[in-house]
């Protein structure tokens, strides 16, 4: 968990910061961190640092997380995930598409047929058409079909190891701040004082 809020913190560092510090991100020290990074000037620090804590979570095989997002995946799609083994994701947050080669690099990681899990019944989305669209964020909400009308606020895309159908999910580091919309399927938030533990349906 530390490895990820401090991961967090040095992703937020800014041009202007790294110029500031007069050396590359790689070459920060933790001295120098903690003259930029202050709990009251949190940027959403909090929030990355419980992203990455997930994404490292489901890489790492942590079975508190893994189990609960393999139940929740088996309930999104009990035909697709039926089999299910360890879940796998593809990061996504349209926040990162403006860097070069980002969404391309999402694409290519899913299988050359994989499709995108809708909110409903019916057919679903071709992966490799509909993420590049919702990687524009909020100025592509026009271009979504009704079904995925709100995949651009994913924060990841959940699948089984074939990568070959996605659930897109968000994650909140306070689950007062969930917002749902059609085709987020999965919500990811930490445990708090008045939210039980485990899976639960909204």
């Amino acid at each position: 968990m530390s490895r990820s809020i401090l991961r967090a913190h040095f992703d937020e560092l800014s041009q202007a910061d790294l110029e500031d510090l007069n050396c590359d991100r790689v070459d920060v020290t933790f001295r120098q961190l903690a003259k930029l990074a202050r709990l009251h000037r949190d940027k959403g620090s909090r929030g990355d640092g419980f992203e990455w804590a997930v994404h490292e979570a489901i890489v790492g095989g942590e079975p508190r997380v893994v189990d609960l997002v393999s139940e929740a995946l088996r309930k999104v799609s009990p035909r697709s995930f039926a089999d299910l083994g360890r879940p796998t994701f593809l990061m996504f947050g349209h926040e990162r598409a403006r860097h070069l080669g980002f969404t391309d690099a999402v694409v290519n990681n899913a299988s050359g047929d994989a499709v995108l899990l809708p909110d409903g019944s019916g057919r679903p989305f071709a992966f490799g058409s509909w993420v590049p669209i919702a990687a524009r964020g909020i100025a592509a909400e026009a271009q979504l079909r009704d079904r995925i009308k709100k995949v651009w606020k994913s924060d990841l895309f959940l699948s089984s190891a074939e990568k070959a159908r996605f659930a897109a999910a968000t994650i909140k580091s306070n689950w007062h701040q969930l917002e749902d919309g059609n085709g987020l399927r999965v919500a990811i938030v930490p445990q708090a004082i008045d939210l039980p533990a485990g899976y639960q349906r909204w």
